[in-house]
């Protein structure tokens, strides 16, 4: 067993080439219990999911307009890691009052009765999510968010009409104050400009409305026209025009730099929730400042710094300010000192390096930036100071040091990454003095470990997704191993003398 973690990250590109790192936020919903009578409902306590097969699979499709399907396979991880999420959110949809409804599905493909289905599929990744509509076998493969609430977003987006249309004035403005930011066109109908509309919709994470009559477009302060299309925003500027040429890639292009406030704020309100699981999904840089908000001056002039950056080019990074006193765990996620404050952090989504700017002061942001822009900052990272005394069976690592005394060193080195609120590191720890006694008089091996929840690992071939997750670093070849094994003293010995071909200190440890 393993103590599973969540960070903060976000990442991947706009829509549904996402990776899958990203906020997580707290979803209150209620359990309903929905069953087939084409297929078993699987309940597990955290949602409804259908449990397909072979023989219910075209029957399934049949009686449901809009089925969400996850491949999987009973070995796989990642299959392990969503299922509870896609639980979740079968469990989330089923609150909403969907049209057509969504129904989230899944097919066990290691089973033998379910073979042929797969090949038929080319399913050869697990998992594979297929979104099968209106009875079709042939389905759109889904490569969207892996997590509950972000599931539900890209499903109802896929489930709703491309593009909906709206007949009266009050479907107009329920339509325009529903979400925090949605598209609304004025087409005639048969417009050129309508199929542009409906194919940038698909590609789209917001909403897109349609009226064919410009006098229903509402808050306008100037005239409205035909082919007119609108953004309206909770944030920032209110409306903005679409006044580019008329094409799908433009229209994409205006809806990845609009459709985000240029700050946006790190809370946990429901309202705010959608925008931040977007800002953080984003492909740019994210640039975080923590702020004592008390301090109504200090966070006054470090969002304007931010504003004029971001409005100079909206896509180039995505900016977030946080209250220090409320995002205590994202400030120590990233390394910030809560002593000194104000702090900008600029995070790269895809390699995980941070920079920090301490005491940052609002006419010190654009220069600090820029000078990121040329390749002159050194990340940041996070790590404890060296212990005075290093003399234990165990050695303590730091990620100042982990270079020097792991991948640097001469030595092979089995290293348990940990975290010291974790139940099962606990119980492990005596496990690992034992094996560091057994090497303690060979030099050629090292038993060391690190608290990853204090210190960063830079070395990304050691990638830390549970607690405890030991490595073997095998000096020879510069290889990274992961152990995945029993973690027992005399498991952990002969997987040691395997891949190091040393012994323990002395016979009789055999």
């Amino acid at each position: 067993t393993k103590c599973k973690f969540w960070t903060l990250r976000g990442s991947g590109t706009q829509r549904y080439n996402r990776k899958a790192a990203m906020l997580r936020w707290l979803v209150a919903v209620a359990t309903v219990v929905v069953r087939s009578a084409s297929c078993d409902a699987v309940n597990d306590g955290t949602g409804v999911v259908l449990d397909m097969d072979a023989d219910s699979f075209a029957s399934t499709l049949q009686e449901h307009p809009f089925v969400a399907v996850s491949f999987t396979a009973s070995w796989c991880g990642h299959c392990k890691r969503l299922e509870p999420e896609w639980a979740k959110a079968a469990e989330i949809l089923a609150t909403h009052k969907n049209d057509p409804p969504i129904v989230l599905a899944q097919v066990d493909c290691t089973a033998d009765k379910n073979a042929g289905l797969t090949k038929d599929l080319d399913i050869t990744a697990f998992p594979t999510i297929i979104v099968f509509r209106d009875a079709a076998t042939d389905g759109e493969v889904y490569d969207g968010p892996r997590v509950a609430d972000g599931i539900v977003d890209a499903l109802r987006t896929l489930a709703a009409p491309i593009v909906e249309p709206m007949k009266n004035v009050h479907e107009v403005r329920a339509f325009v104050r529903q979400d925090p930011v949605v598209m609304l066109a004025a087409f005639e109908p048969g417009a050129a400009g309508l199929k542009v509309y409906e194919t940038a919709a698909r590609h789209a994470d917001i909403r897109f409305g349609l009226v064919t009559d410009a006098s229903l477009l509402p808050e306008l302060d100037f005239p409205g026209e035909e082919d007119i299309v609108l953004m309206y925003r909770s944030f920032d500027e209110r409306i903005v025009r679409f006044d580019m040429d008329f094409t799908v890639e433009n229209l994409k292009r205006f809806v990845d730099a609009k459709s985000l406030p240029l700050v946006a704020e790190l809370d946990k309100t429901p309202e705010n929730r959608n925008i931040l699981r977007r800002v953080f999904e984003f492909r740019a840089p994210k640039v975080i400042a923590f702020i004592n908000f008390k301090n109504a001056t200090e966070r006054d002039g470090i969002k304007s710094a931010m504003r004029d950056v971001a409005a100079l080019d909206e896509t180039k990074y995505r900016f977030v300010l946080g209250d220090s006193a409320e995002n205590e765990a994202a400030m120590k996620y990233f390394g910030v000192s809560p002593d000194l404050l104000p702090a900008v952090v600029l995070h790269e989504t895809e390699t995980d390096k941070k920079y920090i700017l301490h005491r940052a002061e609002p006419k010190g942001i654009a220069p600090w930036l820029a000078k990121y822009d040329v390749g002159s900052l050194d990340p940041s990272f996070k790590s404890e100071e060296p212990p005075n005394s290093n003399d234990g069976a165990v050695k303590v690592i730091v990620a100042s040091t982990f270079e020097a005394l792991v991948t640097g060193s001469k030595a092979n080195v089995l290293i348990e990454l940990y975290a010291p609120w974790c139940g099962h590191c606990k119980k492990f720890a005596p496990v690992m003095e034992k094996v560091g006694h057994k090497f303690a008089s060979n030099d050629a091996v090292v038993i060391a470990k690190m608290d990853a929840t204090a210190n960063d690992v830079l070395d990304k071939r050691f990638i830390v997704k549970a607690y405890p997750t030991l490595y073997f670093y095998q000096a020879k070849t510069n290889k990274v191993i992961l152990y995945d094994g029993d973690r027992s003293e005399m498991h952990l010995i002969g997987f040691v003398m395997k891949h190091s071909g040393e012994t323990v200190s002395h016979k009789e440890d055999l």
